[in-house]
């Protein structure tokens, strides 16, 4: 039983939430207006926050209110003559600082779907709302990583910034004309020539350039980012209500209209989220022709069938072809269990030479040497990749010849085009599917995605070999359907009341007096940076000098924010689990105190049955009640619990009834 319930959890992971694969694009926000546009995918203090925390400064994993600090005295203007600035933590803005209306924009220079914001939308925004005074536009850096020079862009524009706010803008306008032009691993030579092309103090601006001055800010703005519920790129905020996506001006006009007159983006929970949406997956019909395929090894017949859609260029599927593939291909493939079958997707605007890359590993096949360059070239990935296609093709040829193979017959099936055409009709089929990221699989129809682990493989191909695949998928796509409605009933949550509130702690874990004078309750998330430092922080003195004396009761409930802590849901579990042995404090601390190790790990189960052993725990008694999600329906109810009283965030907490939120210092309690 632990073993199955273990896949069904992966599953939820890989198939839901598409983890680590280039090119990932986050389903847009669950609302009419952002239901078809398009971002790209992949946690600090919201300057924002004026709202109903005591410190304005203590921190929760979303955001509170539009409040804007400035740098006093530093006001510039551009040629249009529209303010241009820094806020005093270093965000450049445009427009008045006192306008009603503050778009924030989290953005990746080397996106392309933000620079089709920048070209389509953003002008008709700048020339009209921003320069009547209407909007204030900030500007926040979100760099995903796969794409490899988006923090170089960052910086670069952080450099110039040094130099003026104008300057800032410009490089911000530069770097989205031609993203094309600098994604290589040049990047900074070009930066520098739009330096000169702007009359920057070179030496300076070089300088800051090859220190990659600004990381730590950039870095700082992404975990912002993350906290705010941000996963892909453009992500905007309007009077912190979310926008997601590249979406056409006439959005942002009708939101911004819409705003002004006191409604709201976001439509209702029953209406946000359809369960059609959670359906299972109908089995994908893949062709198998000859001209078709790549490459397939394997039993034609075997009972498991592996459709792979890679790109050469792509970090994640060298990982998976480095780390995965060889155990899968061992196994899997050669015991004659699996039937494996590779397809090209070459994601061409985010690698450039993906495209040659498919190309010369086909032309590898026709001397019966596809697997060989398929590893040749994982393997030596940084050799040939971001070169430019010409420089490309040499190293690629290159590698062929190290390998023994034909050079001037793979160069000349290069040229001709036709394997190159081949590679093209297996994007277009790649799309045609619905996949926009690599790698990606289909077990037996069944979509799977990422660079995932070999055990994952093993528990999915497990299953399609017992006919359990369907089952799962049906009871874990409605868990997903489940905690998806209680997420969209939380972002609908009222605002946290003024006055006192009457919550029941009966069944919740709870230390301290039941009689003591003063009850509080923290909402937290096990997988939140701001909960962590909460309770290495804070916790222990309330416990030492509140809790112990008598003063204080104190109350745990679950509030996992499981679109953005996708293991947060089974760490509640575990210390729950744990709360059977009379160990739930023990295994919440051993959590936060290991929220590194374990945070954003699909193997985070092993941790956490670690933790068990290491606290002295019955380790099957614990492992049975983890794997089994014994307390899902209870953590769940936390969280609508919560969302109905105006939680929005964590961590939250009543004290005797009253609100108070965000990880608050010592004193403030």
């Amino acid at each position: 039983m632990q073993s199955s319930t273990k896949k069904s959890w992966w599953l939820i992971l890989i198939i839901l939430l598409f983890a680590t694969a280039c090119g990932a694009a986050t389903p847009a926000a669950e609302n009419e207006q952002t239901s078809g546009d398009q971002s790209i995918t992949p946690q600090e203090s919201n300057p924002f926050n004026n709202g109903l925390s005591v410190n304005s400064e203590a921190e929760t994993a979303v955001s509170s209110s539009n409040a804007v600090p400035f740098i006093d005295g530093v006001v510039e203007y551009d040629a249009d003559g529209i303010e241009v600035g820094f806020t005093e933590d270093g965000r450049a803005y445009r427009g008045n600082p006192n306008a009603p209306i503050v778009i924030e924009e989290f953005s990746d220079f080397q996106c392309p779907f933000c620079g089709r914001f920048a070209e389509q939308t953003f002008p008709s925004l700048n020339a009209n709302q921003i320069a009547n005074g209407e909007v204030m536009f900030i500007y926040y850096d979100f760099p995903l990583n796969i794409h490899d020079q988006a923090g170089a862009a960052a910086n670069a524009a952080r450099c110039a910034g040094e130099q003026s706010a104008v300057a800032y803008w410009q490089m911000h306008d530069l770097l989205f004309e031609d993203i094309t032009e600098w994604t290589h691993n040049r990047a900074n030579a070009i930066f520098s020539s739009y330096g000169e092309e702007l009359g920057l103090e070179m030496d300076r601006f070089n300088s800051c350039l090859e220190t990659y001055k600004y990381g730590e800010a950039i870095q700082a703005d992404y975990e912002l980012g993350l906290s705010r519920g941000v996963s892909s790129t453009p992500s905007f905020y309007i009077n912190d209500q979310p926008l997601i996506g590249a979406q056409p001006l006439e959005t942002f006009n009708q939101t911004i209209a819409l705003i002004r007159e006191g409604g709201s983006i976001a439509a209702a929970p029953s209406e946000a989220i359809s369960a059609e949406a959670y359906a299972v997956p109908t089995p994908a019909a893949i062709p198998m022709d000859a001209d078709n395929v790549a490459w397939s090894a394997g039993d034609p017949n075997a009972p498991v069938q592996i459709v792979e859609f890679t790109d050469y260029q792509c970090p994640f599927c060298q990982q998976y072809a480095t780390e995965t593939f060889p155990t899968l291909y061992t196994e899997m493939i050669e015991s004659g269990r699996v039937y494996y079958v590779i397809k090209d997707l070459p994601l061409e605007s985010l690698h450039p030479e993906a495209v040659a890359a498919a190309t010369a590993v086909r032309c590898a096949g026709e001397q019966d040497a596809y697997k060989a360059l398929h590893d040749v070239l994982f393997a030596n990935q940084d050799a040939w990749s971001g070169s430019g296609e010409t420089a490309a093709i040499d190293s690629l040829v290159e590698l062929a010849g190290s390998i023994g193979l034909d050079t001037e017959a793979l160069a000349r099936c290069i040229s001709l085009g036709e394997q190159r055409n081949r590679v093209l009709a297996n994007q277009q089929e790649a799309f045609a599917l619905g996949v926009n990221s690599t790698p990606a699989f289909y077990v037996n129809g069944y979509p799977l995605r990422g660079a995932q682990p070999f055990d994952v493989f093993e528990s999915v191909i497990e299953l399609a070999e017992n006919g359990e695949l369907e089952a799962v998928l049906e009871a874990q796509v409605q868990r997903a359907y489940e905690q998806a409605q209680a997420q969209a009933a939380q972002a609908q949550a009222p605002q946290p009341p003024s006055g006192p509130v009457d919550i029941s702690t009966e069944d919740a874990y709870a230390i301290g007096d039941p009689n003591a004078p003063i009850t509080i309750i923290e909402y937290t998330d096990f997988q939140c940076p701001f909960c962590s430092r909460h309770s290495e922080q804070t916790f222990p003195l309330l416990k030492e000098n509140y809790i112990d004396t008598g003063v204080v009761r104190y109350v745990f409930k679950d509030f996992p924010l499981t679109q953005i802590h996708p293991q947060a849901v089974l760490a509640a579990n575990a210390a729950r689990c744990a709360g059977d042995q009379d160990a739930f404090l023990a295994m919440h601390d051993a959590l936060f105190a290991n929220q590194a190790q374990w945070n954003n790990q699909n193997n985070a189960e092993e941790f956490f049955n670690q933790y068990a052993n290491e606290i002295g725990l019955d380790g099957d008694q614990f492992a049975t009640c983890l794997a089994n999600g014994t307390y899902d329906d209870e953590i769940m109810a936390d969280l609508n619990e919560g969302a109905s009283f105006g939680v929005n965030g964590t961590p939250g907490f009543f004290i005797n009834g009253y609100f108070l939120s965000g990880a608050q210092p010592y004193s403030t309690f």
